[in-house]
Parts: structure tokens; C-alpha cells; sequence
């Protein structure tokens, strides 16, 4: 009668026997050996899921941290690329070293259901969990044949050990074969999960808050009809989009001022008479202007320089980034000489759209002229 129950399959019936006597394993500092030797080929697909999910929640947190940075600094460049991957790389060696260490788990093993432990069933603690880690690099980076060797070694290994298993002396076995965890190491796996998922819903929320902030609608087009701005004086003229107007804000400020009601982006020009400003170069007063235009925003950089030549007068053209409050923006400037008089004409624009504005406002400044009477 009792035979009727026993399974056909024997990994199953070697698992039971396991759980069922297991507390003659007490004294045996290395009887997870012997549960994971019951295992079949499954255990891979769970470990497999596991590397999976743990893999997309840092592609994931990666990218909204990505945006993140991209709205705060306003530019890509080498440095920051530098500094982004290397925390990156620590954060991901933390994540497995702390958590795995201390819990046994991550959160693709808490999901899939199995955990890291030493021979006695317990997490692994710092020690054996950095060996791990370390050799993660190697036979679980999907850059660096995809997983393939640490699928190899569970499958040809007696335990189902992969190699930073082997070198560190763990295991990875199924929660439902483990003796219940005290309530002090529930709670602080608990907080670490949730302090986790904390920080990943608070990247992705604010990525998604800066998306939305970011986003243009249809409703506003740009009109490729035109219409001309003459300065009050009517000395000279800039021509731009129809959907553009006059910017009451900046009148009083400079001698035309335009805006784009529907998108912030502005331009305004502003002269100065070379009777009053003496023996000046253009290289000179292009100095000076950048001088004061640096004062007036934080954290200014002037880009390079380049001379050019507008309808016919001479020109250099250059861009300064800056944050002014708490908003980050790019001022494309272009300094024109004439016979008489300097001319700033500056094209104002959020940082974060200058790449899509570039044209328009380059097209704006390249429009002015000097009315001949």
C-alpha cells in the first residue's frame, strides 16, 4: 500500500527523503550539497528567469537614470558617459554583493523563488557572496557569451553549481526546501527589496515626468511663412516664422524682441554705436559681451567661436550654455559689425530643445539686415 505512494522519479523521491530527514543534516556543515544534488535540469530555467529580471531592472533603472542626468546637465559628454557607466557597474556589483550576501536573494531570485545559500543553508554572507560577484563578471555577463558558461557548469555540475558557486562554496536552492527565516532576517530583506523598488519607481516617475515636460504638441507647427521685425528706429530688421510675435517682456530691453508664444524659445537684438564704445575690434567686444553674458547666468560655459559673415557683414558666432532659477538654457549669439554700429543678436532657447531649435533660431539670426533709407 505504502509502495503506491512512492514517486516513480527518483531526483523527487531523493528530495523528499531530504526534507523529510533533514535534521540528520544538522551537524553536516555542507548539506545543501545534498539537496541541490536532487535537483534536475529545471533549477536552470529558474536561475536563468532570475538573471533575466535582474538584468531588466537595471536596464530599466540605467535609462531613467540616463534621462535624469541628460535634464540636469543639459549635454552628453565623455566625462559624464565615464562616470554614469562606472556607477552603473557599482551599483550593479552592490546589488548582487549586498543583497545576495546578506539575504541570499535578489530580486529576480525572490520572484523565481530560490536562494543563494552556504552549506548550511544560510546566506552566504560578504565574504563567499564576493567571490561570487566577481566571477559573475565572467560566467553571467550577457556581453560575454550571453550566460553560456554558467548554464554549462549547473547542468554538468553533481550540485548545479555554476563557476562562482564552486569557487565561493554556495548553492542555489529552492525557498520552498528551506526551513522558515526568523522574523529579524524577514524584515531586514524586506526593507532592503522596498527601499529597491523605491529608488527604481522614483527614477522611472521622474523619467516619465520629464518626458511629458519635454514633449512638443502637434497644435503648435512651425509656420514657414514669414514676416519681417524692424527695430523702433527702423536701422534694421530680423524676419521670422509667422507663429512668432513681439515679446512685451523684453521690449523695453532691447531694440526688437520676439518670442514663440507656443514654445520657449526667443530672439532679440540689441546695438551699440561705435562713437560711444571708442577704438573697438569686433574680437574685442565679442570679449566683452561674453564676459557679461557669463555674469548674467551660473555654471556658464562659452562655446567655440567662429567667423562669418552675415548679408554681407562681418560676424562671429558662438553659443553660451548657463542655468538661470532653476532652468537650464543655450543663448546662440551672433555679434555683427557694421560701418556705424555693433550689433548682438541672440537667440535664447531650454537647453534640453536647443538641438531641434538650432535651425530656426541660426535662420532668425542669419535673417538681419540694416535698412538703407
Amino acid at each position: 500500500m505504502d509502495e503506491q505512494h512512492i514517486s516513480h522519479n527518483p531526483q523527487e523521491t531523493s528530495r523528499q527523503t531530504y526534507i523529510q530527514h533533514g535534521q540528520n543534516y544538522g551537524v553536516d556543515p555542507n548539506r545543501m550539497a545534498a539537496l541541490s544534488k536532487t535537483y534536475g535540469n529545471s533549477t536552470l530555467f529558474r536561475r536563468w528567469g532570475a538573471t533575466v529580471f535582474d538584468c531588466m531592472f537595471f536596464v530599466i533603472g540605467y535609462i531613467c537614470f540616463f534621462i535624469s542626468v541628460i535634464q540636469i546637465t543639459d549635454r552628453w559628454f565623455l566625462p559624464l558617459a565615464i562616470a554614469t557607466r562606472c556607477i552603473l557597474l557599482i551599483a550593479f556589483f552592490s546589488y548582487y554583493l549586498l543583497l545576495e550576501g546578506y539575504t541570499g536573494y535578489t530580486l529576480g531570485k525572490f520572484v523565481f523563488r530560490i536562494k543563494v545559500v552556504n552549506g548550511e543553508g544560510k546566506p552566504p554572507g560578504f565574504l563567499k557572496s564576493l567571490i561570487r560577484t566577481l566571477l559573475r563578471l565572467i560566467d553571467t555577463n550577457p556581453l560575454l557569451m550571453g550566460g553560456i558558461p554558467a548554464g554549462i557548469s549547473v547542468l554538468v555540475t553533481a550540485s548545479r553549481q555554476r563557476i562562482g558557486d564552486l569557487a565561493a562554496g554556495t548553492y542555489v536552492v529552492k525557498v520552498r526546501d528551506l526551513e522558515p527565516i526568523n522574523k529579524k532576517t524577514m524584515k531586514r530583506s524586506l526593507f532592503i527589496f522596498f527601499t529597491a523598488m523605491v529608488i527604481l519607481g522614483a527614477s522611472f516617475v521622474n523619467a516619465i515626468f520629464i518626458l511629458a515636460n519635454n514633449y512638443v504638441p502637434p497644435e503648435a507647427p512651425v509656420n514657414k511663412k514669414e514676416q519681417s521685425y524692424v527695430s523702433k528706429d527702423g536701422r534694421f530688421q530680423i524676419t521670422a516664422p509667422l507663429d512668432w510675435s513681439t515679446d512685451p517682456d523684453r521690449e523695453g530691453k532691447a531694440e526688437i524682441a520676439i518670442f514663440n508664444p507656443y514654445i520657449q524659445k526667443s530672439v532679440a537684438v540689441v546695438s551699440n554705436s561705435k562713437k560711444e564704445l571708442g577704438n573697438v575690434t569686433l574680437q574685442h567686444y565679442t570679449k566683452k559681451i561674453q564676459y557679461n553674458m557669463t555674469k548674467e547666468f551660473n555654471l556658464s560655459t562659452v562655446g567655440p567661436s567662429s567667423n562669418t559673415t552675415i548679408h554681407g557683414y562681418p560676424a562671429i558666432e558662438f553659443t553660451i550654455k548657463g542655468q538661470k532659477d532653476v532652468n537650464h538654457y543655450v543663448t546662440h549669439v551672433a555679434i555683427i559689425e557694421t560701418e556705424n554700429d555693433y550689433y548682438q543678436v541672440l537667440g535664447y532657447t531650454p537647453a534640453s530643445k536647443y538641438s531641434r531649435f538650432k535651425k530656426e533660431l541660426h535662420d532668425i539670426i542669419y535673417s538681419f539686415r540694416e535698412v538703407r533709407h
